[in-house]
């Protein structure tokens, strides 16, 4: 009986983790998160799969960009590097994951872009961002026919025009928890005294087992099934 009950018990964790990674809440708001800041509290947090932003000024160490390896560049637009992952145990999942750590030093704006991983979190730097948010139910309207993300002159107009996508500018020390699927378009919001300043963002992206998991499925068996 207490190894029915015991199993039992597993399966439904194993099915919430799953169903909670899957998930798309279709509430579209970013909200201030003013709980008690714990890793516990965070990460349960996550579970609504919202977007929401605190103060990180504890958390904002400075990076040593001579330790940072480049990964992308656009002349007048940005540069991004790879970094070492550093663990703040704060923000980090409570189940197994791998870390992807990346620094972006904005001029104008980031390319366009989604995240697959579980759990993402932006952390402001130095400078302000200013952050579009796009919610998972729109995507159609910025793939490709290869269901890759297209960046042009129009795309751009439309998300600046469009009144369902949430705009706010995100000073230094701030840090935001991007759900996957959501897109999000990045720019630099400098202004006076010294509108030519850089804003630095530096982004941490948590894939966990059971993102791992659905992630293999989707490219080794679903899409095999989509190509015949």
């Amino acid at each position: 009986m207490w190894i029915e009950l015991l199993c039992f018990a597993i399966l439904c964790m194993i099915y919430f983790l799953f169903y909670v990674d899957a998930k798309v809440n279709k509430c579209d708001e970013i909200y201030l998160y003013d709980q008690l800041l714990t890793r516990t509290n965070l990460f349960r947090e996550t579970f609504l799969k919202s977007p929401f932003y605190f103060d990180g000024t504890h958390l904002n160490e400075k990076n040593d960009k001579s330790l940072l390896e480049k990964y992308s560049k656009k002349k007048g637009a940005y540069s991004s590097y790879n970094k070492m992952y550093v663990p703040i145990a704060l923000i980090e999942p409570q189940l197994r994951f791998e870390a992807l750590n990346r620094v972006h030093y904005i001029d104008t704006f980031l390319p366009l872009h989604s995240n697959s991983c579980s759990i993402n979190y932006y952390i402001v730097k130095e400078g302000n961002c200013k952050i579009t948010f796009i919610h998972p139910k729109f995507k159609e309207n910025f793939l490709n026919n290869d269901e890759n993300l297209v960046q042009t002159k129009s795309k751009l107009d439309y998300i600046k025009k469009h009144e369902q996508f949430k705009t706010i500018v995100f000073d230094k020390n701030s840090i935001i928890y991007i759900p996957n699927n959501w897109i999000l378009f990045i720019e630099n919001n400098a202004g006076e005294p010294n509108p030519k300043k850089q804003c630095v963002l530096e982004t941490i992206h948590y894939k966990t087992i059971t993102n791992q998991i659905i992630g293999w499925v989707k490219n080794n068996i679903m899409k095999h099934h989509k190509n015949l």
